[in-house]
């Protein structure tokens, strides 16, 4: 009786395939809790080691999406060269300067962009969106059970004698970084409000939405407040642009409601926005001077300008502290110009202010809004905004700048490129493609 021959490579190749879902499985929950950890600003001594693991986890997340395979080979793309280069450059500039520091915190920058571009070559990245939505909601439902009384004394706008406004610090972050944090969150549930065809899971996400928002005004995080409010003009000014005859409709509607309540609740709504504000505080009231910032904004841009050397080198990532130049830099823009050199920091503005542009034309390519990619442009749009006021703009220690450095890769990841390494990888078969609202991670901002 004649032997069967068996190859060997046969049951390497199964096992493979049978872990690749498991690897990725695990990168998806290493990702989901970088994300929540990066939310907790836990004090004393274990704070780094908090961050720096949460940092740790995202950069873990992207290996392992790497190690599973079916990486997609598509080109870098002109915001990852941007970036990338800046982040090198801070380096070799902080090396030179002899700051150990600043350079370990260039490489891990790059790291932490690596990682997310590996993340948004993956087959699966449509569902990073519900990984991100899924830490959120352990983020909030952490400080309802840890914080609850704290969050319900700030938002109802409590004062307190000698002490002033009660400002909301959810699980020990900074309250305008929350304002950040859950204004971003805000905006990525109201997109998947507007996209997931369920009703309960509109309501739900609505009122998720709604949490986030109640946290930024229990924060009193005033920045992010009005970068929000700016958004949703940029937003109504181009639906009624060039959005359809229902979304105008919507709109309208919307505008009469809101009007409505207005109108009926205008004392009230006033004297609230007047105490939740803090607007007649002697520190942060309206005769403060934008809290101090047009005086230390003055300051940052005239060291900027001090020094030709640092005017086109910067000094370093993470090398423009108080600790360092003596005084806080509350704008993300000045903020670049110190680390990177002013030409770097307009190219990463650039990559930001173009990337939303592109956007928010794709949104509108076919003559029909397509709500994920529109709110994509809007997330773009409040993080801009956001960051006229703190220095925000590029960073990795909290859950909505991660979000922001994977979308702001996967909008630029070009359909046609995408398209043709798909074609020409040696992966296994794909499955069919989701709808767009799905998959925006796959949709380039350049026009087609």
């Amino acid at each position: 009786m004649a032997k069967r021959h068996v190859d060997p490579s046969r049951g390497v190749r199964a096992s493979a395939c049978a872990m690749n879902p498991l690897i990725r499985l695990f990168s998806q929950g290493m990702l989901g809790l970088a994300i929540y950890m990066g939310g907790w600003y836990v004090g004393g001594s274990i704070f780094q080691a908090v961050q720096l693991g949460a940092v740790g986890l995202f950069i873990a997340a992207g290996a392992l999406a790497l190690m599973a395979g079916g990486t997609r080979r598509i080109d870098l793309c002109a915001a990852e060269v941007i970036l990338g280069s800046a982040f090198v450059f801070a380096m070799l500039v902080a090396f030179v300067r002899g700051n150990a520091l600043s350079t370990e915190f260039g490489a891990m920058f790059l790291l932490v962009l690596a990682s997310a571009a590996v993340l948004a070559r993956q087959p699966w990245v449509a569902s990073i969106d519900g990984v991100f939505r899924c830490a959120y909601i352990a983020l909030i439902a952490s400080v309802l059970v840890v914080q609850p009384s704290e969050y319900l004394t700030s938002v109802a706008g409590t004062v307190e004698r000698a002490v002033g406004l009660v400002r909301f610090a959810p699980l020990g972050m900074h309250p305008n970084l929350s304002g950040l944090v859950y204004g971003g969150g805000s905006l990525l549930f109201f997109q998947h409000f507007l996209t997931t065809p369920r009703v309960h899971q509109k309501l739900f996400a609505l009122l998720l939405s709604a949490l986030c928002l109640s946290m930024v005004l229990a924060a009193s995080a005033r920045a992010s407040l009005l970068a929000l409010g700016l958004t949703g003009l940029i937003a109504v000014l181009l639906i009624a642009r060039r959005g359809s005859r229902r979304a105008r409709t919507a709109l309208i509607l919307s505008a009469i409601a809101l009007l409505a309540i207005g109108v009926v609740k205008a004392t009230a709504i006033a004297d609230y926005l007047t105490i939740i504000l803090d607007l007649d505080s002697p520190t942060r009231g309206v005769d403060s001077g934008a809290t101090g910032r047009e005086v230390i904004w003055q300051e940052g841009v005239k060291l900027v300008f001090s020094d030709a050397m640092l005017f086109f080198t910067g000094r370093g990532v993470r090398a423009a502290g108080p600790e360092v130049i003596g005084f806080p830099v509350e704008s993300s823009y000045i903020n670049l110009a110190l680390e990177h050199g002013v030409v770097f920091g307009l190219l990463i503005t650039l990559a930001f202010v173009v990337t939303a542009w592109r956007t928010f034309g794709r949104s509108f390519a076919t003559g029909v809004m397509n709500p994920a990619l529109f709110v994509s442009g809007l997330m773009l749009v409040f993080v801009l905004m956001q960051s006229i006021f703190n220095r925000y703009l590029v960073a990795v220690g909290n859950p909505y700048s991660l979000w922001i450095l994977l979308l702001l890769v996967r909008l630029n990841l070009n359909p046609a490129r995408l398209a043709s390494a798909s074609a020409s990888a040696a992966t296994p078969p794909r499955r069919p493609r989701p709808p767009l609202h799905q998959a925006v991670g796959t949709h380039a901002a350049s026009p087609p």
